[in-house]
């Protein structure tokens, strides 16, 4: 399925190229072709899906979580309360998208749970082995984007228990 704004995605490929025109360290999204682009734009998407968010759907016919009314957030970088408009998406929620879409084309094999591991490998005199398999894991959901969609999210991110004496 191709990418469809509101449907399968909350930013077209159009938007993240010109979000990454400007990024630095945007190799990944910029060597790769328009469907690793848009399959990794759509996959963010669904794991963006995931989450609790603010607010309620705007319909319960709508694919995605977002848009939604009732939602206002508390933004940081203002100090203010800031109010959702039912109609569009929340930039931070777009800039979640570009993150986790990089993330993804960054790392291969990240949603299909492998690691790559070195039991030896030699180039002249340089050597690397890995004989106890200690490969650190790299998170499905990197802080960059935790940051960004964090306000947007019932519980604004924690899941910290508390209870009433």
């Amino acid at each position: 399925m191709a990418l469809v704004l509101g449907t399968n995605s909350y930013v077209t490929l159009e938007q993240a190229d010109a979000y990454f025109d400007t990024r630095l360290d945007a190799g990944a999204w910029v060597n790769a072709d328009s469907d690793d682009q848009e399959s990794a734009l759509v996959t963010a998407t669904q794991i963006l899906d995931n989450y609790h968010y603010i607010g309620v759907a705007v319909s319960s016919a709508q694919s995605l979580a977002w848009p939604r009314k009732n939602a206002a957030y508390y933004e940081p970088k203002l100090g203010t309360q800031l109010g959702v408009d039912d109609s569009t998406y929340p930039n931070r929620l777009k800039f979640a998208t570009y993150e986790l879409a990089l993330h993804l084309l960054t790392n291969e094999n990240l949603l299909d749970n492998k690691t790559q591991t070195f039991e030896r490998i030699r180039v002249g005199s340089i050597e690397i082995e890995d004989s106890n398999n200690d490969v650190t894991r790299t998170p499905v959901m990197p802080n960059r984007v935790k940051t960004f969609i964090s306000p947007l999210l019932i519980d604004g991110g924690t899941r910290s228990w508390w209870r009433a004496n």
